[in-house]
């Protein structure tokens, strides 16, 4: 099988299902991708930081000028490119201990959810209202753990919302 075929589609509709997401699939999974589930954890834990504290937004002037909306719209609707990244500083080192990256990103998700500021634009799609960042945050995630397999997997239905399959 090759990993397109192998590759999970997940969704969440809240923090906890993809915190609760983590959990399960560190009892034991198959990583399809080149990140371990410590790395997935620091890069969404400083995605979600980064939304607080802001971006390196030089990078993609032009592209967030012209077609930030776009890209989102398309992003949101037909996927996240494997292997594209932002910026480079957002991946994460190769050594990393998952039960510290796991609180990371608990720690992220709880300043997140009640941090009330301003939040910073994203470095491609611009300025987002605070459901669209719930929205991408979760769409990112989502996107990141469909390259982790549980060893337990088939086609499993969690807590209501959450959904993974293998293609």
């Amino acid at each position: 099988m090759n990993e397109s075929t192998q590759r999970r589609q997940v969704a969440f509709s809240d923090f906890s299902q993809l915190l609760d997401e983590i959990d399960r699939c560190r009892l034991g999974h198959v990583s399809l991708g080149s990140w371990t589930l410590a790395q997935i954890c620091r890069h969404l834990a400083d995605t979600i930081t980064g939304s607080m504290d802001g971006f390196n937004l030089k990078k993609h002037r032009m592209k967030r000028w012209f077609f930030g909306r776009k890209i989102l719209k398309l992003t949101l609707t037909q996927g996240m490119p494997k292997g594209y990244t932002v910026d480079l500083a957002l991946n994460p080192p190769s050594s990393l201990e998952f039960n510290s990256e796991r609180k990371r990103l608990q720690d992220a998700i709880d300043r997140y959810q009640v941090y009330r500021g301003r939040l910073r634009p994203h470095p491609i799609f611009g300025r987002l209202s605070r459901a669209q960042w719930d929205e991408l945050h979760l769409f990112h995630a989502a996107h990141h753990l469909g390259f982790v397999v549980p060893s337990n997997s088939g086609a499993v239905k969690g807590r209501e919302g959450c959904v993974s399959e293998v293609k």
